[in-house]
């Protein structure tokens, strides 16, 4: 394991299989999973087909200096506050290896992340952390991030969503 300074990138085709096991990886951290239903094609047509999000890659050098090694990732998309009527950046995941922690990579990924924020000019980042995983609470507040103590996630799934919109007739 080397200490080699890391990279932050745009998530590239070929990047897929890595990022998926990386996704494994977060889901058992969480004890998710079996929540984790998707595939490699799926994950590849949601990023590089149809564009429902976007992935940066952290990479350090490896032995093979033609082949850096990934060591994190962050999934994200643009979403919209009407409060401010600006675009903001939802940051689905971010995951940096266990080997790989407490070097800067996360805060690394996390700054690339609000370069491509300033650029799209989003008023807000937003993302949601499990209430138990301090560790990751530590960061986000030290980085400046408020927890919002007040707001909580609302989910429909596959199935709610079909019997929701089974009582609607659509004009579209």
């Amino acid at each position: 394991m080397s200490d080699a300074p890391c990279h932050v990138r745009q998530a590239r085709p070929k990047d897929v299989p890595e990022i998926f096991a990386m996704l494994r990886e977060l889901a058992i951290f969480e004890k998710l999973e079996h929540q984790l239903t998707a595939s490699e094609d799926d994950m590849h047509q949601a990023l590089f087909v149809g564009r429902h999000a976007e992935a940066l890659v952290a990479e350090v050098a490896a032995d093979d200096p033609s082949e850096p090694q990934l060591v994190g990732y962050a999934i994200y998309f643009e979403n919209f506050s009407t409060f401010l009527c600006k675009p903001g950046i939802y940051l689905e995941d971010i995951y940096v290896r266990p080997a790989f922690r407490n070097r800067g990579i996360g805060k690394k990924v996390l700054q690339t992340l609000a370069g491509i924020a300033v650029e799209r000019k989003c008023g807000r980042m937003e993302w949601a952390v499990l209430d138990w995983n301090q560790n990751a609470i530590d960061v986000y507040q030290a980085i400046g991030g408020d927890v919002l103590p007040d707001w909580r996630i609302t989910r429909l799934g596959t199935d709610a969503i079909e019997k929701l919109a089974g009582g609607c007739q659509s004009d579209a």
